[in-house]
């Protein structure tokens, strides 16, 4: 599903020191769907994240859906606990050929819905199917006659949306979809948002991305989870397999979303990458709804114990610290952050009222019992799929389809693990050693030793640069049945930039001083004819890449 909501709130928080954090209110920057599909019983749940800052009043969101559907609250923790189980991780392994006379050092870096009657004349070529309060929202089910005609109908409901919509929705009326929109109920404020849930009978997982383009940031990040019985693959957006090679690995592998960007661009803008496929029940350790004990809560002598228990079980969400608003309120003239973070670190008056019985009670309903039924839904889907792109608002043009796939590789690991393997001879230097890079998919490259590196002002990653041309190893056609059609294999390229860098990094280990060559080289070390002209053109090489 998409959503429209405008002043969305980034959904990756910012370091800082204590459990909750503040954010930036930007525009909308991500979109975040769980899907699960029946296939034989024909239906499909959404499970769609909100991101929004903002006072309550402003808040209005609408998405389509292609029949009816029921609607119920989710939770953010569903969305925090699948990003941190299946984010791509990028392990470094050193592996000491001989012996180095210095201590090694191992990196481990985390990238760390049944139809109805067409619409009737009546409320201005609008029909009203369905009126429901849902968690913190009042919703409404729409279909219309056009896209104007419905805009106009929700704008003089109070419903906040902005007048240019009305392109972003011609294609789904058009197409006769339904249209759920929700505010948020008196009383409630931003921090009551939470995720909606949708289910609906569909043969299709459809993203529909056009109506998304009014409120995106450039190349905004889409994450797609799909859970069935097979893999999950792209049919209307091509898929793209990265270049591991071009992930700064010795840096942390901090650029794995620009290289998705990257990718997706390549492949003409319309793509996704897998960021995992397989087995479904990795998810069913983080979900286990039986580690919640909202009863320590509710039993709770003090606020601080309360607060104890609620930092120990919980994660820090905007919904998380609307409860504990309501149920729990800072006093007089204290942030509300400051307060939650050390609440133990205030002298609370006799008279402080609280509730911990209903904080108990609002956690178990707005936040355990949704994970409850993410935990159930995982245990009835044999595979789950992470697909992920970024797109631009120009690029939403067309709407991602997706499809379970039972003939392609099914697994797709989140871990990546490449090897650095140092040739310190028999005591030689750590630093002063060369090095062999050995990516995942088997792939090595040679490498000059961190010292050399270290005298030019260059990183691996600086060195390697040539290798990192092209962010899209193969760019591929993929169906609900056979193996993918190959639009783009770039593998022989990067075999051969591979080599040339290889090729590079051993004259750079032949030309070094004789202590170097007698201990820090495991490779070529004499000098070849003509050996003067090559490192000239080498040297002119390298300077390119480090401007």
């Amino acid at each position: 599903m998409s959503m429209l909501a405008l002043l969305a709130l980034s959904p990756s928080a910012s370091a800082c020191g204590g459990f909750f954090c503040s954010n930036d209110p930007i525009d909308q920057s991500a979109e975040r769907i769980l899907f699960a599909q029946d296939e034989e019983a024909g239906e499909v749940e959404a499970h769609v994240q909100i991101f929004f800052s903002g006072s309550a009043e402003d808040f209005a969101w609408v998405v389509p859906t292609p029949a009816v559907p029921e609607l119920f609250a989710s939770s953010d923790e569903v969305f925090s606990l699948l990003d941190a189980t299946t984010r791509p991780r990028f392990v470094l392994d050193y592996e000491e050929v001989n012996t180095c006379d210095d201590d090694r050092w191992w990196y481990d870096y985390d990238l760390a819905l049944s139809s109805s009657s067409a619409p009737s004349p009546e409320n201005g070529g609008v029909q009203v199917v369905a009126e429901e309060k849902v968690g913190p929202y009042d919703t409404v089910t729409l279909r219309a006659r056009s896209s104007d005609e419905l805009l106009t109908w929700l704008q003089d409901n109070g419903f906040d949306l902005p007048s240019n919509l009305s392109p972003a929705l011609d294609p789904y009326v058009a197409e006769e979809s339904y249209f759920v929109a929700m505010r948020l109920q008196n009383g409630k404020s931003s921090g009551d948002i939470q995720p909606l849930g949708m289910r609906y009978p569909s043969d299709a997982i459809s993203i529909p991305i056009q109506l998304t383009s009014i409120a995106a940031t450039p190349d905004m990040r889409v994450e797609a989870y799909v859970l069935g019985d097979h893999r999950a693959v792209p049919e209307s957006y091509l898929h793209v397999r990265i270049n591991e090679a071009a992930i700064d690995w010795f840096g942390g592998a901090w650029n794995y979303e620009e290289v998705i960007t990257r990718a997706a661009d390549e492949a003409g803008g319309h793509a996704f990458a897998t960021d995992y496929a397989g087995p479904a029940d990795i998810m069913a350790e983080a979900l286990d709804p039986d580690r919640y004990d909202t009863d320590a809560v509710a039993e709770a002598a003090t606020p601080a114990e309360a607060m104890e228990q609620v930092m120990s079980q919980f994660q820090p969400t905007a919904l998380l610290m609307g409860l504990l608003e309501t149920y729990m309120p800072p006093p007089d003239g204290v942030d509300a952050q400051s307060f939650y973070n050390c609440v133990g670190c205030y002298e609370l008056d006799e008279d402080y009222s609280w509730d911990p019985e209903g904080l108990a009670d609002a956690l178990e309903e707005r936040i355990v019992a949704p994970l409850a039924h993410a935990s159930d839904l995982f245990g009835a889907h044999r595979h789950l799929t992470r697909l992920t792109s970024s797109l631009d608002a120009v690029e939403m043009t067309v709407d991602p389809t997706f499809v379970q796939n039972a003939d392609m590789t099914q697994v797709v690991e989140h871990e990546h693990v490449a090897r650095v393997l140092m040739f310190c001879g028999d005591g030689g230097s750590w630093r002063g050693s060369t090095r062999e890079f050995v990516l995942s998919d088997g792939r090595s490259i040679r490498l000059p030793s961190e010292e050399w590196l270290h005298e030019q002002g260059m990183t691996e990653f600086d060195y390697m640069q040539a290798l990192a041309d092209k962010a899209a190893l193969v760019i591929e056609q993929t169906a609900r049945t056979g193996q993918p059609e190959v639009i783009a294999d770039y593998n022989g390229w990067a075999d051969g930039v591979a080599n040339d860098l290889s090729t590079e990094a051993d004259l750079i280990a032949a030309d070094g001083d004789d202590d170097a060559k007698g201990k820090g080289c495991g490779c070529a070390s004499t000098h070849a004819p003509g050996f003067a002209g090559v490192l000239a053109v080498l040297a002119i090489g390298l300077g390119r890449r480090r401007r």
